[in-house]
């Protein structure tokens, strides 16, 4: 027998799991479309046998199409068994031959409601504001001008950009400050003849470092927007949040996070061929 407290415990999920009815037609619908995903990810491109992606053009499918087929699909397949036969079916309640009826298993107004619309759009648009940087040749340009610097020691320079990171990132979104700036960062460190992770893994740990401001990080304006605190509040921890936590990313970025990442030996694939392409790049862009 069980006690009374894990009966008390166990009751409201037994009645949950008892209101459970059979398995629908959508469900079983909804379960086959995942099938097909997951399968057109596994096939859509397999090491040296290639896969459906082959009947279309170089690059011109990616994860993202099948995903985009199957959530359209959603909007066309009916949540209920299709009712074909209803010509030849009377009502029992009116007395006439039944209609066709027709409901998709996912509308517009669902899909407008449930769907991080937000989100999509932040990191749509960190992308495209990443690889506008680059077509450009704005990143090209903000690494040879931060070259300058090299005169000082790296742990300084790695200093100085995590806080000019984490202080952009006070103002700007996190993902969007780090699709920006790590192409630019690992153009800056084959430049400098360092390894790319060591910049690039500061500045994406840097660009978590929103603790000051209520426009950092939704989180923040949460906090805000219960009227218990004030900016000067946030700003006075957030100040030495910051202080330790670039403080602890610097001592771990050049301590023990040299031998996980192997960030003392430059990769052969960045020493020769990026350096001088950087090199050109750079002449070319600050011929002064």
């Amino acid at each position: 027998m069980q006690d009374p407290m894990s009966e008390s415990i166990l009751k409201p999920k037994y009645a949950i799991f008892n209101d459970l009815t059979t398995v629908s037609f959508a469900e079983v619908t909804v379960l086959i479309v995942f099938i097909c995903l997951a399968i057109l990810w596994i096939f859509r491109d397999l090491p040296d046998i290639h896969g459906w992606s082959l009947g279309f053009k170089t690059k011109y499918v990616s994860d993202s199409t099948a995903c985009i087929f199957l959530a359209c699909l959603l909007f066309i397949l009916p949540a209920e068994i299709p009712n074909v036969f209803c010509w030849n079916k009377i009502s029992s309640i009116t007395n006439e031959y039944e209609k066709p009826t027709y409901r998709p298993i996912l509308n517009w107004q669902v899909a407008n409601q449930k769907v991080p619309w937000g989100v999509l759009v932040l990191l749509g648009g960190g992308f495209a504001l990443a690889d506008a940087s680059q077509v450009s040749g704005l990143s090209k340009w903000l690494s040879c001008e931060l070259r300058s610097i090299n005169e000082y020691e790296p742990w300084i320079i790695n200093l100085i950009i995590c806080c000019v990171v984490a202080g952009a990132t006070e103002v700007t979104s996190n993902t969007a400050t780090a699709t920006l700036l790590l192409p630019i960062m690992f153009d800056l460190a084959i430049g400098l003849n360092l390894h790319p992770l060591y910049m690039m893994i500061s500045v994406c740990i840097a660009c978590s470092f929103a603790f000051m401001l209520p426009v950092a990080t939704p989180p923040n304006a949460i906090v805000f927007s219960t009227g218990y605190l004030k900016i000067y509040d946030m700003v006075f921890a957030g100040i030495v949040m910051n202080i330790i936590g670039l403080a602890v990313l610097t001592l771990a970025v050049n301590t023990w996070a040299e031998p996980i990442f192997g960030l003392n030996t430059i990769p052969e694939m960045f020493r020769a061929t990026n350096s001088s392409s950087t090199n050109a790049a750079c002449i070319q862009l600050c011929p002064n």
